[in-house]
């Protein structure tokens, strides 16, 4: 099967099943949803973890399962009144690595020699995808979270199908001008994002949210720029690392890196703009 059947199949199948969890489920504050992500962010930290250990030869103090409590924490931040416990729960977790590290790395051969790589590694991990990731959670703050959720996944998704889509049928002279990921083209990016666009005014209207047509085009422009942005920054960690894949958790999408990158970026901006748009 070629790469994009892989892809569209994937697409098609695991799309459906995120909104049925996001429409069907919204019981206790999408509880449902909130674990789906949480354990998403346990792989892709999982997959971050073995990059690391590639790339820098060391491995990171805190455990990779440790990163799901910020998803975690998120979703008890949307049912209680702890509105910063995200933050507490990074800061937590950052204070801990340093301190393990202020030890641990006493008793190296030549103390402190990998400090330097375990700190970045420790910092890296946790906000990325962790930290990132939970802000789609947070969401949750807002009415009609459900439609909310609905427009953020389908319009960072449709960006990356019609990007695929316009740069196949198009893009071929305009491919390689992007290092960070050369089978990309300026054709395929122009596409998504006029594709993300439109469909964030259409799903705007048709799930009826509170926001103008100004609004969800800018929305629809942010998320597309945030997607593409999630998507080479992966390729460059990728590249870096020399790995094609992060992982294989999905066939002909890799792992839950390849997966989740261009969420990954998308969700604290799509956050802003709710903060902005929604009184």
């Amino acid at each position: 099967m070629s790469s994009f059947k892989h892809r569209l199949v994937t697409t098609l199948i695991g799309v459906p099943l995120l909104l049925t969890v996001i429409f069907l489920l919204p019981q206790f504050e999408h509880l449902a949803f909130a674990i789906v992500a949480t354990v998403f962010t346990l792989l892709g930290s999982k997959e971050i973890y073995r990059i690391i250990k590639l790339k820098l030869k060391v491995t990171p103090n805190i455990p990779f399962y440790f990163c799901g409590l910020l998803p975690i924490s998120a979703w008890v931040s949307s049912v209680t009144e702890f509105s910063n416990l995200v933050e507490l729960t990074l800061i937590f977790l950052l204070i801990i690595s340093f301190t393990v590290e202020i030890f641990a790395g006493a008793k190296q051969e030549k103390p402190y020699e990998d400090s330097i790589k375990l700190i970045v590694a420790d910092s890296f991990s946790l906000l990325y995808p962790a930290y990132l990731i939970s802000f789609i959670i947070k969401v949750n703050d807002f009415p009609q979270v459900s439609a909310l959720y609905g427009l953020f996944f389908i319009c960072v998704f449709s960006n990356d199908i019609f990007a695929y889509i316009f740069g196949m049928l198009f893009g071929k002279s305009t491919r390689g001008l992007i290092k960070a990921s050369p089978n990309k083209s300026i054709v395929g990016f122009s596409g998504g994002i006029l594709s993300c666009t439109a469909i964030s005014v259409g799903t705007v209207l048709l799930l009826q949210l509170p926001l103008t047509i100004v609004e969800s085009i800018i929305i629809g422009l942010a998320l597309a720029f945030s997607a593409t942005i999630g998507d080479l920054i992966e390729s460059v960690i990728k590249r870096s690392a020399k790995v094609k894949d992060s992982g294989t958790l999905t066939p002909g999408r890799g792992g839950a890196l390849d997966n989740l990158d261009s969420l990954i970026t998308s969700a604290p901006l799509f956050y802003l703009l709710l903060q902005i748009f929604i009184k």
